[in-house]
Order: C-alpha cells, then sequence, then structure tokens
C-alpha cells in the first residue's frame, strides 16, 4: 500500500499502475501570472506611460517654481515670472526638465512592475550586458553619428539662431546644464518612452491585428517593423522640433537619428545599448560648441 505524498491517505491499487501526473492550479501557473516578455510592453502601456507624463510634468514643472521662489536664485520674482522664465532661462528650464524627467521615470518604475509581474528592467528589454559587452563599439558609433550627421547639415539649409542656440547664450551655467542634461537625463527618457515603450508596442500591436486577420499578412508581415520604426521616429523627431525652429532639415537629420537608434534597439534587443548610442551622439552636438566657445567662456561667439 503506497500513502499520498499529500493527503497521506491511501493509494488503491488501480492508482498506482497509472500516476497521476501532477498539475498546478491555474492561480499558480506562471503562464498565467505574467505574460513572456517578447511581447512587452503592449501598445497599450506605451500609452499609458505617455499619459503618465503629463501629471508628472505638471507637478515637476509647479514644485520647480517653488524651489526656485525659495532658494531666492532668481531675486525676488513672482512664482508667475518665474514660471514664464522657465520658457527662456536654461538655468531653471533645464533641472525642471530633469526633475520632470525623473519623477515619470519613478512612476513608470513603480507602475509597470505591478502591471507586468516582473521587474521593469526586465519587461523593457534593459538588456545592460548587451550594452556592456559592446560598449566602446557603441560609443563610437554614437560619435560617428553625430559627425556624420553634422557634416550632412552643412549641405542642407539649416536654420540660423535655432531656439536651442539661443538658450545656450543665455549664461555660462545654463550651457553646462544643457550639456549635462543632454548626456544623462534626456537619452534616457527619450530612449525609454520611444524606443523602449512606442516602438515594441507597435510591433507587438501590428503583428496581433495580423494575426487576427484584421490586417493582411501578405501585405503587411515584411513591413511590420520598418513601419513601426517610421510610426516611432515621426513623433520623436517632432519632440525636437522647437528646438530648431521646426526647420525640415534638421527634422530630417533627427529623424535618421531615430532610425539608427532604433536599428540598435531591435538588432541587440537592448534599451541599454541604443541610450548609449544616443548619449554618444548628443555629446558629439555639444563637443564642438565646447571647442568654439573655450568650454562656455564665450558664448557670443555662438553668434558668429
Amino acid at each position: 500500500m503506497t500513502l499520498d505524498p499529500i493527503s497521506l491517505t491511501p493509494v488503491p491499487e488501480d492508482a498506482e499502475a497509472a500516476p497521476v501526473e501532477f498539475q498546478s492550479p491555474e492561480y499558480l501557473d506562471p503562464d498565467e501570472i505574467r505574460p513572456p516578455v517578447s511581447d512587452l510592453p503592449h501598445l497599450s502601456h506605451a500609452v499609458l506611460f505617455f499619459v503618465l507624463t503629463l501629471p508628472m510634468l505638471f507637478i515637476g514643472e509647479a514644485l520647480s517654481v517653488f524651489l526656485a521662489k525659495q532658494s531666492h536664485f532668481f531675486g525676488n520674482k513672482t512664482y508667475h515670472e518665474l514660471f514664464y522664465l522657465m520658457l527662456s532661462d536654461a538655468r531653471i528650464a533645464i533641472p525642471t526638465q530633469a526633475l520632470t524627467y525623473l519623477l515619470t521615470a519613478l512612476a513608470a518604475i513603480a507602475l509597470f512592475p505591478v502591471l507586468w509581474r516582473m521587474p521593469f528592467s526586465q519587461g523593457i528589454h534593459w538588456n545592460l550586458d548587451a550594452a556592456r559587452t559592446r560598449f566602446l563599439w557603441l560609443l563610437a558609433l554614437g560619435l560617428g553619428l553625430g559627425f556624420g550627421i553634422t557634416l550632412l547639415g552643412n549641405y542642407l539649409p539649416m536654420p540660423k539662431d535655432p531656439p536651442i542656440m539661443q538658450d545656450m547664450m543665455g549664461s555660462q551655467l545654463g550651457a553646462w546644464m544643457m550639456l549635462v542634461f543632454g548626456i544623462t537625463c534626456a537619452p534616457l527618457l527619450e530612449e525609454l518612452a520611444f524606443r523602449g515603450f512606442l516602438l515594441p508596442g507597435l510591433i507587438h500591436a501590428m503583428r496581433w491585428l495580423i494575426q487576427r486577420e484584421i490586417l493582411s499578412s501578405d501585405a503587411l508581415s515584411w513591413a511590420t517593423i520598418p513601419l513601426s520604426v517610421v510610426l516611432t521616429t515621426i513623433p520623436f523627431a517632432l519632440l525636437h522640433a522647437t528646438q530648431v525652429s521646426h526647420a525640415w532639415a534638421p527634422i530630417l537629420l533627427i529623424g535618421l537619428v531615430s532610425i539608427a537608434l532604433c536599428v540598435v534597439r531591435l538588432r541587440l534587443q537592448s534599451l541599454a545599448a541604443s541610450t548609449v548610442v544616443h548619449a554618444a551622439y548628443n555629446f558629439t552636438l555639444f563637443s564642438g560648441l565646447l571647442l568654439q566657445t573655450e568650454g562656455f567662456r564665450h558664448l557670443e561667439r555662438l553668434n558668429s
């Protein structure tokens, strides 16, 4: 006679001959608890992330104006004056944007692991190992991309004195803030938003429509990734449009950069990898200005 290992009751003879394979209850099934990593993030997650940025923007701006007022760094300006100063002075605009980015990232890190039932870095395919093992190659790619885009810009009608250049000319401190922000917070959150959420969300959405025969598999199966890259690139380029006076030439160049970042993200399955390339690319945009102004000490040279 054999005892059941769970209930410690006798097992009938016929059951001994044909043991039943143990199956876990549905609520213990890992596949029921969390979706496959390859299916994340969904397009709904991307939409939720961008919606999440709206309250974080409001909170970040309000908190920044409050802190600026309490610090008296800008004199005795009113809250209303500080708010409008945020639009033109990098010394308050950049910390505000950095704070907004930080709040958005923290909110996403707190929310999405609950939805995904897995670590945030795993859900967005951060994959730090891929970036670490190829760091020098990614760094060189970003620098080369920056120099190549700069060279190509010499043959296109670029705007004179775009808003981003005017912002840098305001003060040496503001210029350094823009540099540090441009190679840290900016590439990190922009990659998170566009290559971490939007790009895979679009790819998964199109594949879902094709699997359910809502879209033709013959017509779109081969175009799923290219079309997703284009749809990711358009809002990414338009995000920077105000910095370059909405001129088509620099927007086109930013679009080419976005395509390259999408390729890196998809090829290596690593958001960390595309972030390294993005940061290195941004550094090249500032390196020439650093040399021209001798470390931002002669900002008036940017007018020449």
